[in-house]
């Protein structure tokens, strides 16, 4: 596969993923006997540092002669949620609460969402 893109690593970190992701849907399909995939939902967490359109865009080639060749990929894309440990508000931390709790401004907070990688719901033809 030739892909070209000027952050290298940014390629690497992309297509290791999109190819674990193609390999599990590969997996389902034929285990659940289909003949072809229609889409590939997943929901991707900031925390992961995956851009969306990367993975979009190495799909079509990473899935190139299987089952999954010609399906959608659909992300979900789940920013970063944590609660804060002193006062149990849910917040996303940014630069702009400087990373504080909104409420508190307490610095220590539990993750609930951010580093999801997973397979949603694959649509097959059977």
């Amino acid at each position: 596969m030739e892909f070209s893109y000027s952050g290298k690593n940014t390629i690497m970190h992309e297509m290791s993923y999109i190819m674990r992701l193609a390999k599990m849907a590969i997996d389902t399909a034929t285990s659940n006997n289909a003949k072809s995939v229609e889409s590939v939902s997943i929901q991707v967490g900031e925390m992961t540092g995956l851009i969306p359109e990367y993975l979009k865009r190495y799909y079509p080639k990473a899935v190139q002669g299987t089952i999954l060749e010609g399906s959608m990929l659909q992300i979900e894309y789940l920013p970063v949620l944590v609660r804060c440990r002193n006062c149990s508000c849910e917040y996303h931390p940014d630069r702009s609460n400087e990373y504080l709790c909104p409420s508190c401004h307490g610095s220590g907070s539990d993750l609930l969402k951010g580093r999801e990688f997973l397979i949603k719901n694959i649509v097959i033809n059977d």
